[in-house]
């Protein structure tokens, strides 16, 4: 699986772009604030992926902080919401925005995404409810510490996938996360390992 794509931006569009990394153009899907936060055509830029394979498709979902890909991964699994449905959601939405309105069961917020209805917006709120708790004490530490980020790529591209790895920053203590990086990816290979 493709974690992240470093590479010269190629062309971009309304919800898309071609990064070109080594001669080779990947067509990779984000929602269009996503778009807005990119680098300039012809630069250099990293975009963290999602990779959805499909019977007769491979396709890449680019996003450039943890806390998007890890919403863009959850609302999948959410019955009824497809990638073009969290993609819009991420284009309307930022994580805390939607960690606050499904905490809240703001429904009629929920609505404003193209194709969600209120039944949809009370099947987001009731399945995702309970994944806040994981999320709102990560959302925290992220923003202060670059770290974590890095902690976070480096365990995914060891293979965890985004339950283990936000499972295991759950349990580190505030004080294992202000450590330098070297100690964490320790801590979490521990705590990983103790499972």
């Amino acid at each position: 699986m493709i974690a992240k794509l470093t590479g010269i931006i190629d062309q971009i569009y309304e919800n898309s772009l071609i990064l070109n990394v080594s001669g080779v153009g990947y067509l990779i899907y984000c929602p269009k604030n996503i778009i807005d936060k990119l680098s300039n055509k012809g630069e250099l830029d990293s975009i963290l992926i999602e990779t959805i394979v499909r019977e007769d498709q491979i396709t890449l979902y680019g996003f450039k902080e943890e806390q998007e890909k890890y919403w863009f991964s959850i609302l999948l699994k959410v019955q009824g919401v497809g990638a073009k449905t969290a993609l819009n959601t991420l284009s309307i939405f930022t994580p805390s925005e939607l960690e606050s309105i499904i905490s809240s069961e703001d429904k009629t917020s929920l609505t404003q995404i193209p194709g969600i209805g209120m039944r949809g917006a009370g099947r987001i709120c009731s399945e995702l409810k309970d994944k806040i708790l994981q999320i709102s004490p990560l959302a925290v530490n992220t923003a202060k510490n670059k770290d974590i980020e890095d902690l976070i790529s480096g365990l995914t591209s060891l293979g965890y996938n985004q339950n283990e790895t936000y499972n295991v920053l759950s349990k580190m203590s505030s004080d294992d996360k202000n450590k330098k990086l070297e100690e964490m990816i320790q801590i979490a290979l521990k705590l990983l390992a103790e499972r």
